[in-house]
């Protein structure tokens, strides 16, 4: 009989489409499966975006309390019950907060645990210095370390992890072939919405949060209509402030140009039938979708906040947000005055050489994963035979 599957367990919050889950999705659907499966462990009882293809692939969802902060002694507790009963040689942790306590538990039961950074720090506040004082243990319990970028490496571990031989940035991959330009998408998209074929199109994909900074967004957006009144923006995502966004793009009088498209498993679709790509967020740890605007061969106009990584075409701009909304709508008209549909054919080539190819990603993890376990059998019974 073939050997059954190395099974990992991923400890994440919830398999929505945000930026780690889709990047887990991405390595799960390109590791070799015969070889290595992914089970999750989620602090999230409602079905999740990605629940019914995690099954149809062959993992398994295992759901424990969300950490609340003040429910620490039971988290602990649950953590504690599901470790002693769900045995997994690796580990791999993507949630920050309570990092240390399910950690702490998988390596007490024999897992190899591994913690992963998927976001640079915010700027201090009450809330970003308590996820630094709870988080902070995480770098004297965790086996090994990884991180989307340096940046996120050091601002969650410090520069003994990310200088250590233990730590590795595992760049965001995406398909970078089903991510390349269509111009028969293009046209599609922009018939279904109604929007002419000759209007400049604005795009942002990300949750409707307050990092993402949609609120700066609509004001770059406004002064863009200024210069260009048939402009539309599409904004691709959900989240908690879109009523509130909907309510300010009322305010700007923008109601009728901005399209709220919630989430979509089509994303490349909607790259295709933009013009330019504008991502204001304060922080991001490397960010997939500015890695897969450029892949489909936008224009993008980027916060300081993300990570120069995260650049992998000349045609992309970083400008701070101190700037302001109308130098931000003068380099998005710029970029837009500038772009041409013939340089977006072979863009996804560039994020390939640039490291950023799902299939060199999944190579890699599925390599590591393998291999430590192995290590981990042979010290187990090397061990063994010593007694």
């Amino acid at each position: 009989m073939p050997n059954s599957p190395l099974r990992v367990l991923h400890v994440i919050g919830a398999m929505d489409r945000g930026g780690a889950e889709t990047l887990v999705m991405n390595l799960y659907r390109n590791v070799n499966r015969d070889k290595i499966q992914f089970d999750f462990l989620v602090n999230e009882t409602r079905e999740c975006d990605y629940d019914s293809e995690i099954e149809a692939l062959g993992g398994t969802i295992w759901r424990i309390p969300r950490f609340r902060l003040v429910n620490v002694a039971s988290y602990s507790r649950a953590c504690h019950d599901f470790f002693s009963t769900h045995r997994y040689q690796i580990v791999h942790g993507h949630i920050g907060l309570p990092a240390t306590i399910y950690l702490s538990h998988a390596k007490k039961a024999g897992s190899y645990a591994i913690a992963h950074s998927h976001a640079q720090n915010y700027p201090l506040s009450p809330q970003e210095a308590v996820f630094r004082a709870v988080s902070h243990p995480t770098r004297n319990v965790a086996d090994y370390f990884m991180a989307c970028s340096r940046q996120a490496g050091l601002d969650r571990y410090g520069s003994r992890i990310v200088e250590g031989e233990n730590f590795h940035i595992l760049k965001n991959g995406l398909d970078v072939e089903r991510g390349r330009f269509d111009p028969t998408s293009r046209q599609e998209v922009r018939n279904e919405l109604g929007i002419a074929q000759d209007a400049p199109v604005f795009g942002h994909v990300g949750r409707l949060t307050s990092v993402k900074n949609h609120d700066f967004l609509l004001k770059v957006f406004k002064q863009i209509t200024i210069g260009l009144p048939n402009a539309r923006l599409l904004l691709l995502g959900r989240g908690e402030l879109e009523d509130e966004l909907r309510k300010t793009a009322n305010e700007l009088g923008l109601s009728g140009s901005v399209h709220f498209l919630g989430v979509r498993d089509d994303v490349p679709r909607f790259l295709s039938a933009m013009d330019i790509f504008v991502f204001t967020s304060f922080k991001e740890g490397l960010s997939n979708a500015v890695i897969e605007a450029q892949a489909s061969g936008l224009p993008c106009i980027v916060s300081t906040g993300v990570p120069e990584l995260a650049k992998i075409r000349d045609q992309t701009v970083f400008l701070d947000l101190s700037l302001g909304p109308q130098s931000w709508a003068n380099e998005a008209i710029r970029a837009y005055q500038s772009s041409s549909q013939s340089l977006r054919s072979g863009a996804y080539l560039d994020a390939r050489r640039a490291g950023f190819d799902i299939f060199d990603s999944a190579e890699w993890l599925e390599d590591f994963y393998l291999r430590t376990a192995r290590e981990k059998t042979a010290t187990r019974q090397q061990g063994n035979t010593t007694c």
